[in-house]
C-alpha cells in the first residue's frame, strides 16, 4: 500500500507544475492557489461524507492544523505558480525535490530522530544531484531572489510534514487532509477576490486555464494530498519525502514536451536521484513488527 501511495503522488506531482503554468495564463497567481484547495476541499468532503470519516480536534491540535496550513498550503501554493509563470514548470519541481534532505535535518534538529547510514548516504547523493541542477539553473540566469523564493517551498513543506507526523498523526489522514483544504480555502479564497487576473489572448487559452485548474485542485491537491498524509502517518515523513524526488522527472519530461530547455546536465542529474531514491527507499523500508497481545490482568503470565 505504501508504494503504490508513492507511486501516485509521484505519478500526479510531475504533471502538476505543468497545470500550474497553464493556469496562470488566465489566472492570478493567488487565484490558482485558492482555488487549488477548494477544488480539493471539495473532492475530500465528498470522501469524507462517504466514508463518514469527519474530522474532530481538540484545541491544541487546531492550533498545529493552523501552522499546517501555512507552511504546508498558504504559502508554497501561493509561491509556486508565481515562480512557474516566470521559470518553468520543471524549475520549480527541482527545487521542491529538496524535501527529503531538509526533512532529515529537522527530524535530527527538532525531533532528535537520527538518520541510519544508507538514508544518509541516499539523501545526501540526491542532494549532490539536485546542487547540479540549481547550478544548471544558474547558469541559465534565473534570478537568485526566484532560487531563494523557490527553496522556502521544500523548507515549509518539511516543517509541516513534521508536525503532522508529532502532533497530528492521530487524526485519520482524510479527515486531517479535508481540515487542511478548508481552513486554506477559508484565507485565500477572499484574497484571490481582490487580485485582477491577467488577459488572455484567446477564449482557448482561458479555458485551458480552467481545465488545467480544475485538475490541478481536485486530482493534484485534493487526492493527491490525502495520500501523501497517509504515507506520513504509515511511514514517516522521510518515506513520503523521497517522493519528490522522482517528481523533477516527470516534470522535466512534461516541461520538455512544452518545449521548456532540458539540458544534458538536468537529466544525468536526475538519474542519479532515481538511483538515490531507489537504495533509500530499498535498503531502510522494514515491515512493522506486530507487538504481542499482553497477558490479562491477574493472569499469571502478566507477572
Amino acid at each position: 500500500m505504501p508504494y503504490l501511495l508513492f507511486a501516485g503522488c509521484c505519478l500526479v506531482w510531475s504533471v502538476s507544475f505543468l497545470l500550474m503554468k497553464k493556469a496562470v495564463i488566465g489566472f492570478h497567481p493567488i487565484t490558482v492557489a485558492a482555488w487549488r484547495v477548494v477544488g480539493g476541499g471539495l473532492v475530500l468532503a465528498y470522501l469524507c461524507w462517504r466514508r463518514k470519516a469527519w474530522p474532530r480536534l481538540s484545541a491544541q491540535q487546531a492550533r498545529w492544523l493552523a501552522v499546517v496550513c501555512l507552511l504546508g498550503c498558504g504559502w508554497p501554493y501561493v509561491i509556486q505558480p508565481e515562480i512557474v509563470g516566470r521559470q518553468g514548470s520543471a524549475f520549480v519541481a527541482l527545487a521542491v525535490s529538496l524535501v527529503p534532505l531538509i526533512t532529515l535535518i529537522f527530524s535530527a534538529v527538532f525531533l532528535r530522530v537520527y538518520p541510519t547510514t544508507p538514508q544518509l548516504v541516499g539523501v545526501c547523493t540526491a542532494f549532490l544531484c539536485l546542487g547540479v541542477l540549481l547550478l544548471d539553473g544558474l547558469r541559465r540566469a534565473i534570478p537568485l531572489s526566484d532560487l531563494l523564493l523557490a527553496c522556502t517551498v521544500p523548507a515549509c513543506y518539511s516543517a509541516a510534514n513534521l508536525v503532522i507526523r508529532r502532533q497530528l498523526s492521530q487524526t485519520g489522514s482524510l479527515g486531517l487532509t479535508f481540515l487542511i483544504m478548508l481552513v486554506t480555502s477559508a484565507i485565500l479564497f477572499p484574497l484571490s477576490l481582490t487580485q485582477t487576473n491577467p488577459p488572455c489572448e484567446s477564449p482557448r487559452d482561458w479555458w485551458l486555464a480552467v481545465g488545467c485548474l480544475g485538475l490541478l485542485g481536485t486530482v493534484g491537491t485534493g487526492l493527491a494530498t490525502y495520500w501523501f498524509n497517509t504515507m506520513i502517518q504509515l511511514e514517516g515523513p522521510l518515506f513520503a519525502g523521497m517522493s519528490t524526488n522522482l517528481v523533477p522527472i516527470g516534470a522535466l519530461l512534461w516541461g520538455w514536451w512544452d518545449a521548456e530547455e532540458i539540458s544534458a546536465r538536468q537529466v544525468l542529474a536526475l538519474v542519479g536521484i532515481v538511483i538515490s531514491v531507489v537504495w533509500v527507499q530499498t535498503a531502510t523500508y522494514q515491515r512493522p513488527v506486530p507487538t504481542p497481545p499482553q497477558a490479562a490482568p491477574g493472569n499469571p503470565a502478566a507477572e
